[in-house]
């Protein structure tokens, strides 16, 4: 759901396994695990406590440790697929004039990011050796131009449903082992080079320090892709610089909960999650900055703000340790 103007195909043939200069990014963020063997996940979704071993292998970095990183990535796991393992298989047509969104991060056709997960992809396997997704490239590009230049997103998949089955040939091209690290690498570096470091330089260029308040931005990042409500949250809050004087980071976080709170609730696609912002909300009203303490997904946004009229997002609820192992939650949904 992500909307990624201005970054040019040939552009993204390179960011997409380091970085895109235009964007101010500056390389990968650490060695990439999936260099080397996959872990085998143990456990199911709904069985004993178990994690992503993949994410929490990663090295820590400037902005989090290893631990937090993957607490922040497990959190926004349960919005975007439902559960706190990241699904680098997932696709479907939700039918929110995106096109297909797929994979980890929630990539969409017509959005502009999907495109750079395949062109990354091409990098490393072509189609005669087993890359299911190369031929779809022909018909992204010609997505993609239209996006750029309206600026629209783009939800028509006629022309990727001509070329082949694309919900298939995604999760093929994870659960194959033998393409299945490549694929995943791609999708790493992407989240990595789109979301996470431009969420943690936001939060740097504030003085934002917080485990917590990163993580909330991270998932912003995902869900919508641009700086647009640290600026509005800055401007209702006075801050032109680094944070400070009357404004704590409690406070900052708070209004920049509230305003995006308010523009999912707004969105036609939206609306329905806006549950995924009370997460951070209980977080914060906990005093969990470090996510030193187990992060319990059980709660409703309108538990958090009860005048607002919110839908129920219907997410399933976990609780992700400190150590980023999770198990589903069996406690009644609070904000408190």
């Amino acid at each position: 759901m992500r909307r990624v103007i201005g970054m040019a195909l040939a552009s993204t043939l390179i960011g997409c396994v380091t970085s895109d200069p235009s964007m101010g990014m500056s390389g990968d963020l650490n060695p990439d695990p999936s260099d080397g063997p996959i872990a085998n996940l143990p456990g199911s979704d709904l069985g004993a406590t178990t994690t992503d071993l993949a994410t929490t292998m990663a090295p820590g970095d400037a902005y989090l440790t290893a631990n937090q990183k993957a607490v922040a990535e497990a959190m926004t796991s349960i919005w975007e697929n439902d559960t706190p393992k990241l699904d680098y298989a997932y696709a479907e047509n939700i039918n929110d004039g995106r096109g297909y969104t797929s994979g980890r991060a929630g990539f969409c056709t017509g959005t502009g990011d999907a495109i750079q997960v395949i062109a990354c992809y091409d990098q490393l396997r072509t189609a005669a050796n087993g890359n299911l997704m190369a031929k779809y490239m022909p018909a992204l590009m010609a997505i993609d131009a239209k996006y750029q230049s309206s600026g629209q997103d783009q939800g028509d998949t006629s022309t990727l449903d001509a070329v082949g089955n694309w919900v298939n040939d995604w999760g093929a091209s994870y659960t194959d082992a033998t393409t299945q690290a490549d694929f995943k690498k791609c999708q790493d570096q992407l989240v990595d080079a789109l979301y996470y470091l431009p969420a943690m330089q936001a939060a740097a260029a504030i003085d934002l320090k917080s485990a917590l308040t990163k993580a909330a931005l991270y998932d912003m990042w995902i869900n919508q892709g641009d700086d647009t409500l640290v600026k509005q949250t800055n401007s209702a809050l006075g801050v032109t610089g680094k944070l400070g004087g009357a404004v704590s980071e409690d406070a900052w976080l708070q209004k920049f909960l509230e305003l995006r709170r308010d523009l999912l609730a707004g969105d036609s696609t939206w609306k329905t999650s806006v549950d995924r912002v009370a997460g951070y909300e209980k977080a914060r009203r906990h005093g969990d900055w470090d996510l030193s303490a187990a992060v319990d997904s059980a709660v409703k946004a309108k538990q958090c703000w009860p005048t607002g009229g919110y839908l129920d997002s219907q997410y399933s609820s976990y609780v992700i340790n400190p150590d980023a192992t999770w198990t589903p939650s069996t406690i009644t949904t609070s904000c408190n």
